[in-house]
């Protein structure tokens, strides 16, 4: 009796070929934001399967993420793509490698992500600060559909369910930039770590209750804290400053029992003037620093 493993879509679209030690892939028009270029999190996700992949073939068995820190270079656009990994240096407890992503031999990522064992940590603890109180999924509103799919093709990738309708999707912006929500794969594709490193950047950008929502990610920096498995995450979003076109976001991404996933916080800069219609979003999009994003 033959047994048949699922392929969720995020493990579909990150899959590597390695062609003697060049790793490669086809980036897929799947994740992309209204800009047609990839969304942050989704080549986040990349890089981490690329730097996992490296250290399960060369060592050390280090299997799980603990820091990302990703600069976008130039906007990633669907096509051919190859991840190049460099260990920088491998200790006992903590890995660290240099990964960049490249499009027709130039850089367009670059990134520098940390590996360690989460079974092997230390003991000390200090959690005082809990998840935020906030109904659970079945008694909160689907946007499914609302974002449409043609719009904005990462939106059709999660699931994601709100206590009440944002303001900007009204056509009405409420003035506040901090959104608390559910996400998951809309697969059903469990959160684990790598799956958590493409969720931190997948809302749309709650700059867009201030009137501002073209919005694309510059450098994005991921904490990974705790071996992660769960099937919905809740999510707290906040932006705290917006200074001379540019916008900070913060992310703090809890499990379903209520601990702490990841946190992330990233850069990225503003453009556009207003906020669209009603029922028209845009999820993160990667920036390039020599040419902004044009939302």
């Amino acid at each position: 009796m033959s047994v048949t493993t699922e392929v969720f879509e995020l493990d579909r679209a990150i899959a590597l070929t390695d062609h003697d030690g060049r790793r490669t892939l086809t980036l897929t028009a799947d994740w992309n934001t209204p800009n047609g270029t990839a969304n942050g999190g989704y080549v986040l996700a990349v890089l981490l399967r690329g730097v996992l992949d490296h250290a399960e073939q060369a060592g050390p068995m280090h299997p799980d993420p603990l820091t990302a820190s990703i600069s976008y270079l130039k906007p990633p656009t669907p096509g051919p793509a190859e991840v190049a990994v460099t260990t920088v240096r491998s200790g006992r407890r903590i890995s660290v490698h240099e990964v960049r992503l490249l499009q027709a031999d130039d850089v367009v990522v670059h990134g520098v992500i940390s590996l360690h064992d989460a079974a092997k940590t230390g003991e000390h603890q200090h959690t005082p600060q809990a998840a935020p109180p906030f109904p659970p999924p079945a008694e909160c509103r689907s946007l499914t559909g609302v974002i449409p799919v043609e719009f904005a093709p990462i939106s059709g990738r999660y699931e994601t369910r709100i206590a009440a309708m944002p303001g900007w999707l009204a056509g009405t912006p409420a003035g506040t930039s901090d959104q608390v929500l559910w996400i998951r794969p809309v697969d059903g594709r469990p959160i684990d770590s790598l799956a958590a490193g493409a969720i931190v950047d997948a809302y749309p950008p709650v700059t867009a209750d201030l009137g501002w929502l073209a919005s694309a990610t510059v450098q994005l920096t991921v904490h990974f804290r705790r071996r992660a498995m769960t099937g919905w995450a809740l999510m707290h979003v906040s932006t705290r400053h917006v200074i001379d076109g540019y916008h900070d976001e913060e992310v703090e991404l809890w499990d379903a029992e209520g601990r702490l996933i990841a946190t992330s916080r990233q850069l990225a800069i503003l453009s556009g003037q207003a906020t669209p219609a009603a029922g028209v979003g845009s999820a993160g999009e990667s920036a390039s620093v020599d040419q902004p994003s044009q939302g």
